[in-house]
């Protein structure tokens, strides 16, 4: 018997029959006078210690029980630092808008929050479950999980589906679901609570403890729950935006469409440019949100094209230098016809208004020189001449791929940014 509080005790009892000290217990508590009314003179948590059962996993099991009946007595808030931590961590949660983000922060905060040693988010799908992010500890904490491969739903997360509710161990390695590789691989305490989508279980939120036990209070279980809530809400939220931004991506492709007919320019060259230019961008370090921008200014590129005179835009022959000068009007009347519509970003319309920019400072609109291009203007020039130089038009045959890539790599330092051009030449050996 040990006094692990001011008023909590655990027991480790010998033999199976706890029943005769439990009564003895209670009559005890019946006759100490309690510090308040209606409060319990103390609290105990009690198990039975098996010879060749570890001390440490014996008293974390005898530990849960004391939570658990403090729990039943209203006795269960955090002490005031691991509430603290939980108002910090939940408000540093509600600055994330990327789900990924959200996922992996909390993950590495519950490890250190709830001293667990093994974190993992989990995905369920038609009835597999593969786990999608992971934190440890200390490195590798003797288990090192693999991403995304998938397996049959199993072990206590079978309980989970079947429950629909938060499960737990303190001692894994007795629980009859237990998968026996886990335990070989010294997995001892465990909780898993749900994630749902739409009221549907979607993923699995996983705390685990490798070579010692860990008591799994009832505290611990509603701040992983509250952690699961705000994913709940974050993956919503990311389902929406999803629909909305695919709803307007396929409006603005449709306009992008019109554009390229009206141009008499080669089918597909507004969906070729901008798959290209986000690959370009993902090879560059762009984040979502720029790459979302560049998107969206490949499809409106060529917007201001539609106050361009049909004799101008589709003269089969050369343009003479007045005509040249009302074409190369279509980057900023496009630009000032794209700063109506609510939404678009700054990013965007400088996609508009920059894309025939020159690295050496002689485009236009505005003569912009080096780095005072956007960078996402840069990256769709040289994907908009590549696509045009491969691409049959009124005034010219089409041209072989490779005499095209070299026309690009000959314009580096001249037409096009030096380290876009690398970035879009390695993107074609890599593929090649």
């Amino acid at each position: 018997m040990a006094r692990w509080g001011g008023d909590e005790f655990v027991v480790l009892v010998p033999g199976e029959d706890t029943d005769a000290l439990a009564r003895l217990l209670e009559e005890a508590g019946d006759h100490v006078p309690p510090p308040f009314p209606g409060v319990a003179t103390f609290s105990v948590g009690m198990t039975v210690w098996q010879a060749d059962t570890p001390f440490e996993r014996a008293f974390a099991v005898a530990d849960e029980a004391l939570q658990n009946q403090k729990a039943r007595l209203n006795d269960t808030l955090p002490g005031d630092w691991e509430a603290l931590a939980f108002i910090e961590f939940s408000k540093h949660l509600a600055t994330l808008h990327d789900p990924n983000d959200i996922i992996q922060h909390a993950l590495d905060n519950l490890l250190h929050l709830l001293d667990f040693d093994l974190a993992l988010c989990t995905a369920w799908e038609d009835g597999q479950e593969f786990h999608t992010h992971r934190a440890s500890r200390f490195g590798n904490p003797g288990w090192d999980p693999t991403l995304n491969v998938r397996e049959p739903i199993s072990g206590l997360a079978l309980q989970l589906k079947q429950t629909q509710q938060t499960v737990w161990s303190t001692d894994y390695a007795s629980e009859s679901g237990g998968i026996p590789s886990l335990v070989s691989l010294g997995v001892k305490s465990v909780v898993l609570t749900p994630v749902r989508t739409q009221g549907e279980i979607t993923a699995v939120l996983s705390l685990c403890t490798i070579n010692r036990w860990q008591t799994i209070t009832p505290h611990m279980r509603k701040i992983l729950e509250l952690t699961a809530l705000r994913l709940e809400h974050a993956l919503e939220l990311r389902r929406v935006v999803h629909e909305v931004r695919s709803t307007l991506e396929a409006g603005l492709l449709t306009l992008g469409l019109v554009l390229e007919a009206r141009d008499l320019e080669t089918h597909g060259h507004t969906g070729r440019t901008a798959q290209l230019a986000t690959q370009i961008g993902l090879s560059l370090g762009l984040l979502p949100p720029a790459l979302n921008h560049l998107q969206v200014g490949a499809f409106l590129h060529d917007l201001g094209k539609l106050v361009i005179p049909d004799a101008i835009l589709h003269k089969p022959g050369s343009l003479t230098a007045e005509e040249w000068n009302v074409m190369q009007t279509h980057t900023t009347r496009g630009w000032e016809l794209a700063s109506r519509l609510p939404g678009l970003s700054a990013p965007t319309l400088e996609v508009i208004r920059h894309h025939h920019e020159r690295w050496d400072g002689s485009g236009y609109p505005d003569g912009l020189a080096n780095e005072d291009i956007p960078l996402e203007a840069r990256i769709f020039a040289v994907c908009d001449v590549y696509d045009a130089l491969i691409s049959t038009r009124p005034y010219k045959d089409a041209w072989d791929p490779l005499e095209a890539m070299q026309e690009i790599q000959r314009q580096a330092g001249r037409h096009f940014d030096p380290q876009v051009v690398e970035a879009f030449l390695a993107l074609f050996q890599r593929d090649s």
